[in-house]
């Protein structure tokens, strides 16, 4: 492998279908692809509707720990993508993992674009109300459930008390240079798989990391109360213009104005299932 960059897409086999759509974009990029299956059977499952000349990379989270841990605590999502990260961190510069109902809008120089977002050293994020109790929730647990206790308090004061959420803004990539240090500081090993849960967000918390070890700086997204997640165009391309440069958009803002993002570099389109603001 040529490539200096990778996309790692979690799979399962409801969303085979979104699977073999990346895979097909992905192909002849500059960058390469992994799919983080669960167990042997779903990697098997997946291959046999593919060409079989294809050459495919694929993770399987069972090699790394008890799959029985993970579907009790609902964590299979942030424990493949953090699997996928300490596998590959060594191979790339950089890693961007990301879900797999995404729509692809560029076919090139994805090296160039995850550079970009690393070497901006920014996060950016809304502040959520005090009745957002969810959205707390997986602020206070991504900062506390795998953390070291000595550095608890300071992503407390660095979050605003739990309040600053940075989820979904821009397309989640993880500078490997760096990743060794944030996977140690996390003690991400087999033997503790248990820490994780479903409100543990792996890249909220690698922000956070950034902010607090690598003098990234957060800047706060005006009138924004939770993220960018559900935003529409009118918020996303004011913090497009006047923030940070996005390389990703929500499916909501995407439609309403498409000629935006098409023509202002734009990588990708996320959340193309999802239509509504989550209820917790």
């Amino acid at each position: 492998m040529n490539n200096k960059c990778a996309f790692c897409v979690p799979l399962h086999p409801k969303h085979f279908d979104y699977g073999y759509y990346i895979y097909e974009q992905l192909r002849n990029s500059d960058a390469d692809l992994y799919f983080i299956f669960t167990n042997l059977e779903e990697k098997e499952l997946f291959y046999s509707k593919m060409n079989k000349d294809n050459n495919l990379n694929a993770l399987i989270v069972a090699d790394f720990c008890d799959i029985n841990i993970l579907e009790k605590n609902r964590s299979f999502i942030s424990v493949k993508k953090l699997y996928a990260l300490s596998k590959l961190y060594e191979k790339y510069d950089y890693i961007s993992v990301t879900d797999s109902e995404i729509i692809i809008l560029k076919k090139d120089n994805y090296y160039s674009m995850m550079k970009s977002i690393v070497d901006n050293k920014i996060v950016a994020g809304g502040k959520i109300l005090d009745t957002m109790s969810g959205q707390e929730k997986i602020i206070r647990v991504s900062l506390s459930a795998i953390t070291p206790k000595k550095d608890q308090e300071k992503l407390k004061k660095i979050s605003q008390e739990h309040k600053l959420y940075t989820w979904w803004v821009n397309l989640p990539v993880f500078d490997c240079k760096i990743a060794k240090h944030f996977l140690e500081w996390i003690d991400f090993k087999s033997s503790n798989i248990n820490r994780f849960s479903w409100f543990v967000f792996e890249h909220l918390l690698y922000n956070f990391f950034c902010i607090m070890f690598y003098k990234y700086k957060f800047h706060l997204i005006p009138d924004c109360r939770h993220s960018l997640e559900f935003s529409n165009t009118e918020l996303v391309e004011n913090v497009d213009k006047n923030i940070t440069k996005l390389y990703w958009v929500n499916h909501n803002a995407y439609n309403q104005n498409k000629a935006y993002y098409d023509n202002n570099n734009f990588y990708v389109v996320f959340h193309i299932d999802r239509q509504k603001f989550p209820i917790f």
